[in-house]
């Protein structure tokens, strides 16, 4: 894997050569249609003979392959290229507070091998870190792909995280180096990471809703919930990474107590965490449930309850949309600030858009300016379930300039 990993540190003939074809490559994965010699050197800026040159040394290497002949009026049928989506993978990784998730993509970004262990629960703990590290290992073993064939790994985890320093400040803060090194030196490829939202954020960037969109807000609301702001065609990361902590910021009406230590926060009251105590304390307050007869009111997560909206639980409904109302108001705070384009709500939540998109819209009427209101589209995500670690092998691809 030369071609995409190799450092070029010195001023040579070779080293020139190796930075076209990367330039080749890369023209060519990006392309959304397989190109000509003459399309190729065209834009690259090369003559056609060191075009034609590099193009066949490339096929040597199985790197590009054949694809076709061009449509012509008259005369002979120019081939057309493409690179060969099996020549090289990567891996997303997604590490949440309760799941871990495992993606092989091609060079196409389609998927060859998922894995998941829903039974992980996330602590700072030497001992759920070795956990991560064979969950990765096992997954690599099952997925069958050789691994000098990996590009690299990127990977979303929840809380604090500086991608580039790649650190990690809540969760498995106790190593002495950074994140990356230690799971660089766990395998043989190098890995990136960065936060859950912020992972999201870009495979709605580059595959979702957002693509084409200059400025855009992808809310992640799922057990807790962040915002992944983008910002003239560009992810907005932060000084250390830290942008987007939505749910900490002071729009709730409620004095509840937040994970973090601090009351008020927007996160007590529109989460998945918030949706499950709201719950209970309707129960506790008299209120039924269809739900309690499958259950205890303890026993009960927030995608039961988001499942019962969907199929006509009147108490489910209730909480759903009243969470979807404040999330509304809190939006439109942030419309009046950042006047985005397109807002996409994705996550677990995204199962009962039905419900949450009138509540939404009512929300951000209340405390929305009407033109930056009028200019932005709210939508949800329709990149599936495997948004995250789609994000998160994103990141490899990106800091290899093949999307």
């Amino acid at each position: 894997m030369d071609i995409f990993l190799k450092k070029i540190e010195e001023v040579s003939n070779e080293s020139r050569q190796y930075t076209q074809k990367r330039k080749i490559v890369a023209l060519l994965n990006k392309s959304e249609k397989p190109l000509t010699i003459p399309g190729i050197c065209k834009k690259v800026k090369l003559s056609v003979p060191t075009g034609t040159k590099l193009i066949n040394e490339l096929i040597s290497d199985n790197i590009i392959i054949e694809f076709g002949k061009k449509e012509t009026d008259n005369g002979r049928r120019p081939s057309l290229y493409k690179v060969d989506p099996e020549i090289a993978y990567c891996i997303g990784t997604v590490v949440l507070l309760k799941g871990i998730s495992f993606a092989v993509y091609n060079l196409e970004m389609k998927e060859v091998f998922s894995m998941q262990d829903e039974n992980f629960i996330l602590e700072n703990t030497e001992s759920c870190l070795d956990e991560v590290v064979r969950f990765i290992q096992e997954a690599i073993s099952k997925s069958g792909i050789d691994p000098s064939r990996v590009l690299g790994m990127g990977m979303g985890i929840t809380g604090r995280v500086n991608s580039r320093t790649g650190f990690s400040y809540n969760y498995f803060n106790f190593l002495e180096g950074a994140l990356t090194d230690f799971f660089s030196g766990k395998f043989s490829f190098p890995v990136h990471i960065d936060n859950d939202t912020h992972v999201l954020g870009l495979a709605e960037q580059y595959f979702g809703e957002a693509k084409n969109i200059k400025n855009a807000f992808v809310l992640n609301l799922s057990r807790g919930m962040g915002l992944a702001i983008i910002a003239n065609g560009e992810l907005v990361v932060g000084e250390q990474g830290f942008a987007g902590e939505m749910g900490h910021i002071q729009f709730a009406e409620s004095d509840k107590l937040c994970l973090c230590g601090k009351r008020g926060c927007l996160g007590t009251e529109v989460s998945g965490y918030a949706l499950e105590q709201n719950f209970q304390q309707q129960i506790e307050a008299g209120e039924s449930s269809l739900l309690l007869t499958q259950k205890q009111a303890t026993q009960i997560k927030y995608k039961d309850i988001l499942k019962a909206a969907t199929e006509g639980d009147s108490l489910a409904i209730s909480l759903t949309h009243n969470i979807g109302f404040i999330l509304g108001k809190a939006m439109g705070n942030m419309i009046n600030l950042l006047n985005p384009g397109v807002i996409i709500i994705g996550g677990e939540f995204v199962s009962a858009k039905e419900i949450l998109i009138d509540s939404i819209k009512s929300g951000m009427m209340h405390t929305g300016l009407q033109l930056p209101l009028r200019s932005c589209e709210l939508i949800f995500s329709s990149i599936g379930d495997d948004a995250a670690s789609k994000g998160a092998a994103a990141i490899v691809f990106r800091s290899l300039q093949l999307i």
